[in-house]
This record gives C-alpha cells, structure tokens and sequence, in this order.
C-alpha cells in the first residue's frame, strides 16, 4: 500500500511539473512536418487535438487510431469481454480466458504460459502513441460489491503530452484486485509503461519500457456444480477443489524502433495543408516526402512464471505427483532479444502503379529456465534463429489497397518455418455508402511448434514430445460499410499436423486433415432514439475431438439514447450473451492453459447484464447489474467446467479526461 501511495504521489508530482514547464503554445503544433514556418501570436488559445497511431511489422507501418471518447459501451470495461461474442473464463477479472471464435485464438503472446492472460497485458504491438496540442490524462476506476466483501476494483491511469512539436512521453499505469465471489478466487494485477515518440522528417524514434505482473488464487473450480442451482446457498460457503494453489506471471520488455528517412521537400499548396499545418501566413508550404527509410528495430523480453500449489497430502485433485516431498514451487524463466533490421521503399501517392517495397532480416536469441526431470534440477536451454522477408504494398489511392509479404527461417531451431500472407481491399459505394468496402486476406504458414509444446515438466505434469510443423492455410473475407453500421464476415481454415491439448491438458498433434468454417454478422439497428447491435457467429468444425467451439453465438445490445438538461448524454439498456451447448474446454491450474474435455457440456444460458451510461462533458459513469439472469432463470451459468460465472453482483465505473 505504502508503494502504491508513493507511485500516485510521484505521478502527480511529475504531471504538475511537466505541465507547468511544457506547455505548449499553438506556434508549436503550427511547427509539425514543416519547414520554414512562421510562428503564430503569442498568447493564442490553444485548440486541444490528439492523434493516435501503432506501429506493426517492425515499425514498417503507421496505422491511425481514432480515440475512443464515444459513450456507447462503456460498461464493457473487462477485456476480455471487449470485442469477443463469446468467451471461456473462469470468473472474475485477472483470471485466465480462452476466446471462443477459433479465428480471434491468435495471440502477440511469445511465452506460451501467458497466452491465457494476454488480453490483461500491455506488450510492445499493443502500444497506442500519441502527439498531443494540449496534456491529455485519463483517469478511470470502477468497483463492484463494496470495499469489504467480495469486493473487486481497477484504477487506471493515462497520461501523455508533448515536450515539443515532436516529441512526445506517455505514461500508462493499470491496477486492478478482485477477491472473486468463490474461495479462493482472488486476482491482482498491475501494469506500469513509459514510452516515448520522436517524429520529424527524417527522423521518426519509439521506445519505452513495460512491466506486467498478475497473481491469482487457482482454486481448481467448485467441487459440486449443483450447488449454483441453489440461489440462497451463500457462494463462499461452496467448496473448492484447492485452498493452497497461487500462480504469478511477470513480464517486461524494453523496447525500441527508430528509421532513418532519405527523402526530398516539397512545396504544398496552402488549401491541401493537413488542419494541424494550416496555421502558417504563407501561401505555400514545404512538407518532407520520404523515398526511402532504413529502420531498426531492438526488443528484449523476459517472463516468469510460478506456480505456488501446498495442498494438503489428502488432497486428491491432481492425477500425478512426480516431484519429491517437500517440493511445493514450479518456475519458469523465458528471456528473448531480438534485432531486426529492413530498408523500405515508400510509394509515390501520386502516381497509380507506384506500390511500396520492404525487405528485412532478424536475428532473436531464446533462453530458458524450467525444471528438470528430477524436480530439483533446473533445466537451461538457449537457442536462436535468424530470417529474412519482404513485402510489396500500397497504402494509399482510391482504387484498391493491397500487400503482400513473407516471412522464411534460415537458421536456427525454426529453421524451414515459412509465413506468408497477402491482403487486398476494394473500396466501393453500397447504398449510398461511399465508405464501403470489401477485403480478403490469405495465409500461408508452416510453423514450429512452441518450446514447451514440445518439452515439459513440472510437479503434476510432464511431456517430452516430437511434433511435426503445423500447416495452416486461411481465408478470410469480409465486407465493411461504415454508414449502414454493418460487417459481415466469412472465414476458412485447412490444418494439417494440428497441435491441440489433449483430455489430460497435454499437447499432442493429430495427422487428420481439419477443416474449420466461421460466418460473421455484425448490425446495428437504429430508429429514432432506440438502438439494437446484433454480433451473430457460426462456426463448424469437421472433427470435435481436436477443436471443440460452440456452432452459434451470440452478442445482442439494445440500449435507449436521450439527452438530459441538454448537457447529460444518457444511455440505458441490456447486453445479452449466448451459446449454443457444446464441450466446452476445461482449465488445468498447474499450466494455466485450456484443454479438451467430452464429459461436460457448457451453454444454452443467456448471459444478462443490464446498465446505464452517463456522460457529461468529459466525464463518462456507468451503473452496471452483472447476470441479471442468476436470480430468475433456472440455468448452469458456466463458461468453463466447474468454473461458474459470477452471481448477480452491481458495478460502478467512472472515468474522466482531462485535455489541458
């Protein structure tokens, strides 16, 4: 508690410092991508503005963000939730999830232990940047029950602001605890990153630091799952299959990217000016247009995870003991660095067969600490790879957007592993929707299996396995029309050698060709003051015992938007989950990972939540009633075997933005 103090102290501190000694004036911004410019008046009010971007391909591309200042879902305040229909969760937040939709499964995630959690991670291709007129700070809390019982909180913070017109700091720190309804449910996590952006013509420099860290309670799921059915029967009065169980995961990365651009400046008409360059009392402008760009990006990772389990001797959960008496702790170091290097060649917007080119080589070096057959001993195994790539696209025209890319390993443990990938997008009008568009996007991919799929051991589980590369060929299609608020999805997969979790939770590989198929419809239905969002999903797969996900899901919101006093934007409605049964995966505790399972069935249950936004200037606030439907409808509220969902608890949450 006393850190924690100190750090909000620290933070506040800095901001006020900074804020005083950086504030910027709007001569400043009138700076931005220009050369020879003329400052603007002292003294002038100064416009809040912020522009958000990520950075993939190792910095190869800038993808625009919008910012997210709307009120509609802002109840939807737990990750995992975010943007899936449907999930396999144990809970409460901080606990491992797994999604639903076979075609979201892809993870950022490098170390395979944390791949259940990722979605409570911060990691470098996750990173929003920021360039800002004003300081802009976020602060969001929100609590449900209340602060002595069954109590679960988050307070998160956001600030960043620039030192100049190219150079900004951001600072993020994410807290959140949840004692869970259930024994033995608890979760803490905690998030803090600095990163930083310098951007000026030939110049463009990323870096920053992250530091994630979750602890939780593995209880091992309730012991008799009709006792949910019992509404009166208090929940932490059911037992649990474990009382002395934690697990920790930690990770940290540091990270930098920086390009150095070869290019000319050239004169731009004043009315085709950007909106943050039209300041200038000149006619005309320069802007720099770069042709060719030589990045280098630096990553280096380390993770650790712990597994903590003290039960007592009569304790019968675990199938297996390996270890000797006395051995209670199972951890895992997985440290990585990684180098790559690539020139790119940048389009010329202006001329219609003008596409871009990249090409690009890696070198990344693996060390792991796991323990070793015997328990007491500690297994060391490093490795490295090295490969090379390319890429042609084009971003920009009106026409179509396209890009094509590979991905070979020369050298090392993946060596023969290929990637390769290709999208096209086609803009159109579709009932008088300009905005419109159509995109598909191919993969090719023949991949390694991951370390520890290979080789395993710890107190309760162990393998040593010898798989063959997972070939993977997809297909995704789907079309996009802003306007008519409408997504409409398609999605085909063929796997050969596929790598799954078996009925015991360890890895194995099938020689079946699999073969898995995915619709997706995403409306929203709006009349008048009344609003209706629909996301609609099926999927089916040719063969249940390797991959088992429910054939429809579903996600409907319907809220009522009013203003009140013609200031307090107001939004009332309901949010309701659903699956259809199927054999829902189980979770082991000693891995953290989620496996087959063909006894018990999960679903036909409507997931209810209902609640209220309220926004006031720049201030949002929800009252939220979680799984409404725990206290009229007679149904097994599970997502993951022995695992229920919470019971109807109420939440608040209030967040407010500051932009000076």
């Amino acid at each position: 508690m006393f850190k924690l103090k100190l750090l909000y102290l620290i933070f506040a501190i800095g901001v006020c410092f900074t804020s005083n000694v950086f504030a910027q004036s709007n001569s400043d911004m009138s700076e931005v991508g220009r050369a020879g410019s003329t400052p603007a008046n002292e003294g002038k009010t100064v416009e809040p503005k912020i522009d958000l971007y990520m950075l993939n391909a190792f910095g190869a591309f800038k993808d625009s963000v919008e910012l997210d200042t709307i009120l509609d879902y802002r109840h939807l305040y737990n990750p995992v939730f975010k943007d899936a229909v449907t999930v396999s969760y144990l809970g409460n937040y901080g606990l491992p999830y797994q999604n639903n939709d076979f075609f979201e499964r892809e993870t950022g995630i490098e170390f395979l232990f944390s791949k259940t959690r990722e979605a409570y991670l911060l990691t470098p291709d996750k990173i929003k940047y920021y360039n800002t007129r004003t300081p802009y700070t976020v602060l969001d809390y929100s609590q449900s029950e209340n602060k002595s019982r069954k109590n679960e909180t988050r307070f998160n913070v956001l600030h960043t602001q620039n030192v100049s017109p190219y150079l900004n700091f951001t600072f993020r720190y994410d807290q959140a605890k949840s004692d869970g309804q259930y024994n033995n449910q608890n979760s803490k996590n905690n998030l803090v990153s600095i990163y930083s952006s310098y951007s000026k013509n030939k110049i463009q420099l990323h870096s920053g630091f992250i530091f994630n860290s979750i602890q939780n309670n593995e209880n091992g799921g309730i012991v008799n799952d009709t006792l949910i059915f019992d509404k009166e029967e208090p929940s932490e009065y059911f037992n649990v299959n474990l009382r002395n169980t934690k697990s920790k995961l930690s990770n940290s990365y540091f990270f930098t990217t920086g390009e150095y651009r070869l290019g000319r400046f050239v004169d731009i008409e004043q009315d085709k000016l950007p909106d943050e360059l039209d300041e200038t009392q000149e006619n005309v402008a320069q802007i720099f247009k770069p042709v060719i760009g030589f990045i280098y990006s630096f990553q280096y990772q380390k993770h650790y995870k712990e597994f903590v389990e003290d039960e007592d001797a009569t304790n019968t959960f675990f199938e297996n003991t390996y270890f000797p008496d006395g051995y209670i702790k199972d951890s895992i170091r997985f440290n990585k660095v990684s180098n790559v290097f690539q020139i790119k060649q940048y389009e010329d917007s202006t001329r219609k067969a003008s596409f871009s080119k990249r090409i690009f080589a890696g070198q990344e070096f693996v060390n792991i600490e796991a323990p070793g057959a015997f328990g007491y001993s500690m297994n060391q195994k490093r490795f490295s790879n090295i490969y090379v790539g390319g890429g042609i696209f084009r971003q920009s025209g009106d026409f179509w957007t396209w890009n094509a890319e590979g991905k070979f390993y020369l050298i090392g443990r993946n060596m023969g592993q290929t990637e390769l990938s290709g999208v096209i997008s086609k803009p159109f009008t579709l009932f008088s929707d300009s905005l419109a568009s159509i995109s598909i996007r191919g993969d090719i991919q023949n991949r390694v299996a991951d370390y520890f799929q290979e080789e395993f051991y710890s107190n309760h589980i162990f393998w040593k396995n010898d798989l063959k590369q997972e070939q993977n060929m997809t297909v995704r299609g789907s079309l996009n029309s802003p306007k008519h608020r409408l997504e409409l999805g398609a999605n085909y997969s063929l796997i050969n050698n596929f790598i799954y979790y078996d009925t015991h939770g360890k890895p194995a590989q099938t020689s079946e060709e699999l073969l898995i198929v995915s619709l997706f419809a995403d409306k929203e239905f709006a009349y008048r003051n009344l609003h209706l969002r629909t996301k609609i999903l099926y999927q089916k797969v040719s063969n249940q015992t390797y991959i088992n996900v429910p054939e429809f899901s579903a996600f409907v919101s319907g809220y009522y938007k009013f203003i009140i006093s013609k200031v307090l934007h107001t939004q009332i409605g309901a949010d309701v989950r659903y699956n259809t049964l199927y054999y829902g995966d189980a979770y082991d505790p000693s891995t953290g990972l989620f496996h087959i399972q063909q006894e018990t069935k999960i679903g036909n249950f409507p997931y209810i939540d209902a609640y209220a936004s309220l926004k006031i200037k720049r201030t949002n606030v929800f009252f939220k009633i979680m799984n409404v439907g725990t206290r009229f409808l007679d149904g097994a509220y599970f997502t993951t075997p022995h695992y229920p969902m919470p019971r109807m608890t109420f939440r608040l949450g209030v967040a407010w933005a500051f932009y000076d």
